[in-house]
């Protein structure tokens, strides 16, 4: 088969591979189409301490099952369905709390496992019993099924925001995943909503989504802008998308009394640490929340909110590459150029999904 395998830093190189060959309990997954994390294009550029190569990447993956292991009875041949990356032992309390994705002994797609940029993947015994294949609903395509793995990892942070309705919400970064966070915070009943970013562009090209300001983070990161249109209170939630100490400061900063702040990214791994007002935090009665991954039940519920609307695919989906495309994939990435990116093993084999996103920009390699 054909496949992007991951050889360094800077060294992506689509090769003919061998085919994966499946267990008992496994599943072969004939990869339709698979969107590029920004994590991927982190391990491509700067590498991952968890990531050997050579390796194949990417776990944002939508497909159909080609094949079936012994023993495996809800699945069958012809299934389309989602992958959730991470894989959870299955009897600590995190795992069997709904959390999987803090479990110790955690292992991943495309980390552990070879990934989704490749014409098929194969899907471990462990990950199979453990509920990480959902079925993809039929009112759903292949391209928007690939959102489901950043949008699991939104829900995940909001369910420990618990956004009540009439929440002020701030979000600072608008990329894929701030507009995912900003409409769920709307989905979730939110009564105001702030889109902060660094460019202008990304603000621009979201303002068909009607928030309630765009604001230029600016040398203080919009703090005195959220200040402004809350008459001095500050948001009642704050969630920074954005990898950069200076973004998770100001988010504190514009945050009001009892708020709470979601710090979605991490910090570069040079730079990890943050330096803050305790005192303000302290004082306010702010709540800070660390948040990382999703769960199963997290990638389930992704792409039920795809299905429903709530979510629209096509404000986040804005580019599909081929296979052999995909380091001009990872440059769209970079260069901030769309919003998500699926990479496609076979664009002939869903034109019809293609199709129904008329706006799509396809590059064919």
């Amino acid at each position: 088969m054909k496949a992007a395998v991951y050889h360094g830093t800077a060294d992506v190189r689509v090769e003919e591979v061998a085919k994966p060959v499946i267990g008992a309990g496994e599943l072969l997954i004939k990869v339709k189409a698979c969107a590029i994390c920004g994590g991927d294009l982190r391990t491509f550029r700067h590498g991952h301490k968890a990531i050997h190569p050579p390796i194949i990447l990417g776990h944002e993956i939508a497909g159909v099952i080609e094949e079936v292991g012994a023993g495996v009875d809800r699945y069958h041949v012809g299934d389309r369905v989602i992958v959730a990356p991470g894989i959870g032992c299955g009897a600590c309390s995190y795992c069997l709390s709904g959390r999987q994705h803090l479990c110790y002994t955690r292992e991943t797609i495309a980390h552990g496992y070879d990934g989704g940029f490749a014409e098929y993947v194969r899907i471990p015994a462990s990950a199979v019993r453990a509920g990480n294949v959902n079925f993809i609903p039929n009112e759903v395509d292949y391209l928007a099924a690939s959102l489901s793995e950043p949008l699991a990892c939104v829900i995940n942070g909001q369910e420990a925001m618990d956004i009540q309705l009439g929440d002020t919400v701030a979000v600072i970064g608008a990329g894929p995943i701030g507009i995912m966070h900003a409409e769920l915070a709307r989905a979730r009943g939110a009564g105001k909503i702030f889109l902060l970013n660094r460019s202008r562009n990304r603000l621009d090209a979201a303002h068909d989504l009607n928030y309630d300001a765009y604001i230029e983070t600016g040398e203080d990161g919009g703090v005195q802008a959220v200040l402004d249109a809350t008459d001095g209170l500050g948001a009642n939630v704050v969630i920074v998308t954005a990898g950069s100490a200076a973004a998770q400061r100001a988010g504190i900063a514009m945050t009001g009394k009892m708020g709470k702040v979601c710090l979605f990214a991490g910090l570069p791994k040079d730079t990890p640490e943050l330096s803050f007002d305790v005192n303000f935090v302290h004082y306010r009665q702010i709540t800070l929340y660390g948040t990382f991954s999703s769960a199963p039940r997290h990638n389930a519920l992704a792409v039920e909110l795809i299905r429903s609307g709530k979510i629209n695919a096509d404000r986040i989906l804005t580019h599909a590459v081929a296979l052999d495309d995909i380091v001009h994939g990872f440059e769209l990435v970079e260069h901030r150029a769309g919003m998500r990116v699926a990479v496609v093993p076979h664009m002939e084999e869903i034109a019809e999904d293609i199709a129904r996103h008329p706006d799509l920009v396809i590059s064919k390699g």
